[in-house]
């Protein structure tokens, strides 16, 4: 009877759990309920831009990109406003992949087109299709102070007759370079054009339109907006340096048009357009 203390002594002992140090305790594995997100989850963006509001012969156009990171293809509604006036409202369809644009002509043809100086306001996605945040919204709508002015200085001779304006136009490629780094060719470069006025009336404002050809026996294409041109006296010249532009593959043939939508009377409408191939 005497032995039976230290029996329960033993049998306690062996029952007590063991004792870790707090060194020795590990903590448990983190998962992504604690937060940590790996940096290999990409999270989608939608996000579409307007990018730009501008005007071509007087029309107005827009251009879109998606800035996002995953594809846009939805039926999207534009609308564009003139001074605070509702001027036209449509739905396309918008394919654009992540970094892709898209210039658009607005309206049906003959377009959406002004005189004057207006502001002109566009917004893309108006109905939220895309069901982008309210941050995300912010860039969908796009504001450009427009002009586009339809003028003539046409004068009186001394003898009594209507001294009109007489345009040409003429261009050089300036600060041309090629880069071969990236595996092909990409050749910039600046064009200067020079205009004429042949005649003895002052000509106003107006706009250069220069085109591009899409390859042998291709069409020609516009190489952007278009440029403007200052008022030429009389008998005078008038130099505008406009660029840079970029082609790859072989040389163009540009084509430049002054007072593209005749907005100076002439003499002669027939002398305005100049053909040049860059040189290859």
């Amino acid at each position: 009877m005497k032995k039976a203390p230290l029996v329960l002594v033993l049998v306690l002992a062996f029952a007590a759990p063991a004792v870790r140090s707090q060194s020795q305790v590990q903590a448990p594995p983190k998962t992504a309920s604690t937060g940590n997100i790996p940096s290999t989850v990409n999270i989608p963006v939608v996000d579409i831009e307007m990018t730009d509001v501008f005007l071509d012969h007087c029309r107005v156009w827009i251009r879109f990109t998606n800035v996002g990171t995953v594809p846009i293809d939805k039926n999207l509604t534009e609308r564009v406003w003139v001074d605070d006036v509702q001027k036209d409202q449509s739905v396309m369809h918008v394919v654009l992949a992540p970094g892709a644009l898209f210039a658009y002509a607005v309206g049906a043809d003959p377009g959406l087109n002004i005189s004057g100086t207006h502001t002109v306001r566009a917004t893309i996605d108006a109905d939220n299709a895309l069901n982008e945040s309210a941050a995300r919204r912010a860039n969908n709508t796009k504001s450009a102070s427009l002009s586009c002015v339809v003028s003539t200085k046409a004068q009186v001779s001394q003898t009594g007759q209507l001294a009109l304006p007489d345009l040409t136009v003429a261009m050089d490629f300036k600060n041309m370079t090629r880069n071969d780094s990236s595996g092909f060719t990409v050749t910039s470069c600046s064009i200067q054009f020079t205009v004429v006025n042949l005649g003895a009336g002052g000509a106003g404002p107006c706009k250069i339109l220069l085109e591009r050809d899409s390859g042998p026996g291709g069409t020609f294409v516009p190489c952007g907006p278009e440029i403007s041109v200052p008022d030429v006296a009389g008998h005078q010249t008038v130099t505008v340096t406009s660029g840079p532009y970029q082609h790859t593959g072989p040389a163009p043939t540009y084509r430049a048009t002054v007072d593209s939508h005749n907005a100076v009377a002439e003499s002669n409408e027939t002398n305005n357009t100049v053909t040049k191939k860059f040189p290859g």
